[in-house]
């Protein structure tokens, strides 16, 4: 999702008919959304120019007019570079978010965050959008990248047909002193792990980064680790929260085992009540594990 300003700018370069795929890069959507306007929305503007095959054309004008008239096209909708700006100004808590917690983060909707998923899945581009964990949960240092380098992609090749390492290396190191006083639990600061999302994305590219190098900036000797690192790979702590089916493979359990217990052991019904889950579907691992131990239905194995 874009912001007004960023769709006025998008439309200003779009020819005087657009087609439904114009339209939904200009402002950010997917194709299905658009055609779900195009198709339920009877004030939506019809044709303006014969259409091209299956292609149909539309007037950029009266399009541009239609959207910015509408509810979800107001001032207060951040865009990606906006979000990125907001990424940079705020500290969470929180280390690990779920989608609602990054929205509340960012100042924007759950479906401005969904959309960046939707539109940035692994195997669909080089620079897919940060993957939840069992929890649900994404890496805030993670996501936090991703909307740095958004609209500060990687350099494009020079005059000798590949990328200018000098320009190159500026582009890494972009960030590399943000949040010095901040490391995570591997010791790492935001800038350190700006740096190590930025060489993943380059080398997905195709581009090669000296390896003593990047281990002599990020300050790290063990070069398997800063390899470990680079595969997205971090060093994880026992899970916290999970979801059912993590849950159940957690503990050695089915996932219709788990569904059993929170159908049955229900509060109205029970003192000892399965351990409530959140917003997101996930457990306290903790509780769980302690719940299943006191009524005697953790597996053997799990013990």
């Amino acid at each position: 999702m874009k912001s007004r300003q960023e769709v006025i700018k998008a439309f200003a370069e779009l020819p005087e008919d657009i087609t439904t795929r114009d339209i939904a890069g200009a402002t950010g959507r997917g194709v299905p959304g658009v055609q779900n306007w195009i198709t339920h929305d009877k004030t939506f503007p019809g044709e303006s120019a014969p259409p091209r095959g299956r292609t149909k054309y539309r007037s950029k004008t009266k399009v541009l007019e239609w959207y910015l008239s509408q509810s979800f096209a107001g001032d207060d909708r951040l865009g990606p570079r906006a979000m990125g700006e907001s990424a940079r100004r705020v500290q969470p808590e929180l280390e690990r978010m779920n989608i609602k917690e990054l929205a509340g983060v960012l100042g924007v909707t759950p479906a401005a965050v969904r959309h960046h998923i939707t539109a940035n899945q692994p195997g669909e581009c080089v620079d897919p959008f940060p993957a939840s964990g069992d929890d649900g949960r994404r890496p805030w240092p993670q996501v936090r990248s991703w909307l740095l380098r958004h609209d500060d992609p990687l350099p494009g090749p020079g005059e000798s047909g590949a990328p200018d390492w000098a320009e190159v290396r500026g582009w890494l190191l972009r960030n590399a002193a943000d949040g010095l006083e901040h490391p995570d639990a591997e010791g790492l600061t935001l800038g350190q792990r700006d740096l190590i999302e930025r060489a993943r994305a380059a080398k997905a590219a195709g581009v090669k980064i000296p390896a003593e190098w990047l281990s002599e900036v990020l300050g790290i000797e063990d070069t398997r680790k800063v390899g470990r690192l680079l595969r997205g790979a971090p060093a994880r702590a026992q899970p916290a929260r999970l979801r059912p089916t993590a849950l159940a493979r957690h503990f050695g359990l089915t996932v219709s085992q788990v569904k059993h217990f929170e159908r049955h052991y229900v509060p109205e019904e029970f003192s000892d009540a399965f351990p409530g889950k959140d917003e997101s579907s996930t457990r306290d691992v903790g509780d769980v594990r302690a719940w299943l131990e006191r009524n005697n239905k953790l597996p053997a194995d799990s013990r």
